[in-house]
C-alpha cells in the first residue's frame, strides 16, 4: 500500500474521534488533566507505532513469521473492527472511572489508539529500506500531531459535531478500514499462495 493508504488506514483505526467520549470522559471538564491526558496518549501512539515500524519486521524474523503471513493476519484483525463500525457498533472501551493519571497510556494510548490493528498496519506496510521507513514515521509523527489537537479540543468538538456528524464519520471511516483489510488479506493471501494471484489477475 502508498504511504496514503497507511496514512488513512492509521487515522480510520485509531480513530480519534470515537475516542473524544473516553477522553472527555476522563478528564472531567478539567482543561489540565485533558492536556495531560492527551500528551501522554499520543506520546504512546507514537512511540509504540515507530517501534513497530523500525523493530517490527525484526520481531517477524525472530519468530520465523512471514510478512505475508502477517499480512492476512492483519487483515482479519482489521476487517472486523470496520464492520463493527459501520454497522454502528461500538468497540468495547475500557473502564475508566479510575482518576489515575495513567489513563493517557492505557487504555487511552494503548489500547485504543494504537491497538492491535494499528500495529499490525505498520508492520505490514513497512518498507525494508531506511529511507522508506523514515517517510512512514514521518507520517506516524504527523497522524500523532493531529491527534494530538483532535484530542486537546475534545469536549468543544464533541458538542460541535453533536451525535449524528459522529456516527457518519465513525461508518465512513469503518468502511475504509474495512477495504484496508480486505486489501491487506488479499495482497498476504496472493504472496502465500502465488498460484491465486495468477489467477486474480497477478
Amino acid at each position: 500500500m502508498s504511504l496514503i493508504n497507511t496514512a488513512v488506514g492509521l487515522l480510520a483505526i485509531s480513530s480519534p474521534i470515537g475516542v473524544l467520549p473516553v477522553v472527555a470522559r476522563a478528564a472531567g471538564g478539567d482543561d489540565t488533566r485533558l492536556r495531560q491526558i492527551s500528551r501522554m496518549a499520543v506520546l504512546t501512539f507514537l512511540f509504540t507505532l515507530l517501534a513497530a515500524c523500525w523493530w517490527g519486521q525484526a520481531l517477524l524474523d525472530l519468530f520465523a513469521i512471514t510478512l505475508d503471513s502477517f499480512r492476512v493476519a492483519g487483515g482479519l484483525i482489521l476487517l472486523p473492527i470496520g464492520l463493527r463500525l459501520i454497522e454502528g457498533l461500538e468497540v468495547s472501551h475500557p473502564d475508566v472511572e479510575t482518576d489515575s493519571g495513567s489513563l493517557g497510556v492505557v487504555p487511552i494510548g494503548l489500547p485504543l489508539l494504537a491497538g492491535p490493528g494499528a500495529i499490525s498496519l505498520v508492520v505490514a506496510d513497512s518498507p525494508p529500506s531506511w529511507p522508506g521507513r523514515l517517510a512512514l514515521s514521518g507520517v506516524i509523527i504527523l497522524l500523532a500531531m493531529a491527534i494530538y489537537l483532535i484530542l486537546r479540543v475534545s469536549m468543544p468538538l464533541r458538542r460541535a459535531l453533536g451525535e449524528l456528524q459522529e456516527k457518519v464519520i465513525s461508518r465512513l471511516m469503518g468502511l475504509l478500514l474495512s477495504a484496508i483489510g480486505v486489501q491487506m488479506l488479499v495482497g498476504g493471501l496472493k504472496g502465500c499462495f502465488p498460484v491465486l494471484g495468477t489467477g486474480w489477475g497477478g
